[in-house]
C-alpha cells in the first residue's frame, strides 16, 4: 500500500517543532521530503518503527527520530502496523480495517481539535492620540516663538527681559515631554506639565505689559504660543482623567 502523505520529524527527545516534511512511502522504501530537499530516503527492511503516544519512532543509521502524519491509520497500515501503543492510532486502525473488510472507503478518525473560541482582548489605553497632540501643540508655540524672533519682537516679560526665549523653552518642553508621553518614558507628563506652565506664564506676563509696547497678536507670536500652551493643558488635562477612571 503506497502512501503520500505530509508531517514533521524531529529527533527523539527534541522539544523544539519539528520540521515539515512530505512523507512518501511506498512497498521499497520511505523517503521524506522538506522544502529544502531530501531529508531522507531508507529502504523500509533498514527502518525500524514502532508507533506510540506522541508518534511514529523511526530508527535509522544508528539514530531516533519521531515522526508524526497527517494520517497516522493509513501510514500504520501502509507499514503493516496493526496495533500500537496509542488507543486513538488503535481506535483508527479498527475503524479502517472494518471498512476496508466491507469493501467501502478508508474513513479515519481525525484527531480532535479544540475550537477556537473568540477571547475578547482588553486594549490597554494608549497615550498615543495625546501624545500626538501635545507634539501638534509643541510644534504651534514654536512656530510662534519664530515669527517673534522673526518679526524682532519688542515684547517684554513683566518688563524686564524678552518673551521669545520663554515661548520658545515651552515648546522644546512641550515637544520633548509629548516624545517621552508617546514612548511611555517617565517623567515625559512632568516635562509636558512644565513646557504648559512656561508657555502660559510667559504670555500672561508679556500680554501684562502689552500696552507699553507696539504689541501684535500675529507678529509677537502670541497668538500661536498661546493656542498651543492651552491645548497642551487641555491634552494633559484629558490624559490625567483617562489614567485615574
Amino acid at each position: 500500500m503506497d502512501a503520500e502523505l505530509t508531517g514533521t520529524i524531529k529527533m527523539a527527545g527534541d522539544a523544539e517543532p519539528g520540521v515539515r516534511v512530505e512523507i512518501h512511502l511506498d512497498e521499497e522504501e520511505l523517503r521524506l521530503m522538506s522544502p529544502h530537499g531530501t531529508l531522507g530516503r531508507w529502504p523500509l527492511d533498514q527502518v525500524g518503527v514502532s508507533a506510540r503516544v506522541d508518534g511514529f519512532h523511526l530508527r535509522v543509521e544508528g539514530e531516533e527520530l519521531v515522526l508524526s502524519t497527517s494520517d497516522d491509520a493509513r501510514f500504520a497500515m501502509a507499514l503493516g502496523i496493526r496495533s500500537t501503543s496509542s488507543p486513538r492510532l488503535n481506535r483508527q486502525l479498527a475503524a479502517a480495517l472494518d471498512l476496508s473488510q466491507d469493501g467501502g472507503v478508508i474513513a479515519v478518525e481525525l484527531p480532535s481539535v479544540d475550537p477556537i473560541v473568540a477571547t475578547p482582548v482588553e486594549l490597554p489605553r494608549g497615550s498615543s492620540p495625546v501624545a500626538m497632540g501635545i507634539i501638534a501643540s509643541a510644534s504651534l508655540v514654536f512656530i510662534g516663538g519664530l515669527v517673534a524672533v522673526a518679526s524682532s519682537s519688542t515684547l517684554r516679560l513683566l518688563g524686564l527681559m524678552p518673551a521669545w526665549p520663554f515661548i520658545v523653552i515651552a515648546a522644546l518642553a512641550l515637544a520633548a515631554g509629548g516624545f517621552a508621553v508617546l514612548a511611555e518614558f517617565r517623567g515625559g507628563r512632568t516635562l509636558v506639565f512644565a513646557g504648559t506652565v512656561i508657555g502660559l506664564v510667559g504670555i500672561a506676563g508679556s500680554l501684562a505689559t502689552s500696552g507699553l509696547s507696539d504689541f501684535d497678536w500675529i507678529k509677537d507670536g502670541v497668538l500661536l504660543a498661546g493656542v498651543g500652551s492651552v491645548l497642551a493643558a487641555l491634552l494633559l488635562s484629558v490624559d490625567k482623567l483617562n489614567r485615574t477612571d
